[in-house]
């Protein structure tokens, strides 16, 4: 083929993609693709979970020569993934002169994890409504302590400080919205296993639900210091 003709053939197969949406496959570098071997064992390893697509694997030390022409005989766990997804497989191949070797390649599980971002930008004490966050899917490692586990986690709580937008938010910047300030008249429980009282009484501290406040009994005047169990109500243990 002359030059002129293979700039021609170019053009066309240019104006072929354009107008019909075709796309041309793209082959990956060598070294990218997966070997048969490590094929084997991400599929061994995503077996252990109900749902093996939420899940990735990445593999550690995998020997050279065990991922060219061997025949993979077995595959165990040495150590199951614990919970920062850190575990060992234990991988037993054939190589081409027939005999059987073993390999210890260590491995890292990360888990599909929703995180919840902020669109815009929040001040301290801002409640985040429903239509503030979007939600981004990304694979994480370990127990991800720390992340709203999910929506209901966020919606409705305070920001605990100025935050730009798109931050991810995390338990770091969350607080219970204030549901009691100073002076409110709410309602103090005191429960035993047994007996149940109820008295009204005056916040002496605004207070959060889960917090413990002062609240001033008004019959009696007598301090306590009760936890906040609803917008009304304060409990004492006894």
């Amino acid at each position: 083929m002359t030059v002129r003709n293979h700039a021609l053939f170019l053009l066309v197969i240019a104006a072929i993609i354009v107008f019909t949406g075709m796309t041309v496959p793209v082959h990956a570098a060598p070294g990218i693709t997966e070997s048969v071997l490590e094929s084997r064992i991400i599929k061994f390893i995503k077996g252990l979970y109900p749902d093996g697509n939420s899940i990735r694997v990445k593999l550690n030390a995998v020997p050279a020569e065990f991922k060219e022409n061997a025949k993979v005989v077995n595959v165990s766990f040495m150590k199951v993934p614990d919970v920062n997804g850190d575990g060992i497989c234990s991988v037993d191949v054939k190589n081409p002169a027939g005999r059987t070797q073993t390999a210890h390649i260590p491995f890292k599980v990360y888990s599909k994890r929703e995180l919840f971002v902020l669109k815009q930008a929040g001040q301290k004490g801002e409640l985040i409504r429903e239509k503030d966050i979007a939600v981004r899917e990304t694979f994480m490692n370990g127990r991800m302590a720390g992340y709203p586990a999910c929506a209901e986690d966020v919606i409705g709580k305070a920001l605990k400080r100025d935050v730009p937008a798109n931050t991810v938010i995390t338990d770091q910047v969350l607080e219970n919205q204030v549901v009691m300030k100073r002076g409110d008249i709410v309602t103090i429980v005191a429960e035993s296993s047994a007996l149940v009282v109820r008295t009204k009484g005056r916040t002496v501290d605004q207070g959060r639900i889960g917090e413990k406040i002062r609240v001033r009994n008004i019959a009696s005047g007598k301090e306590v210091v009760a936890k906040v169990v609803s917008s009304d109500a304060v409990r004492v243990d006894f």
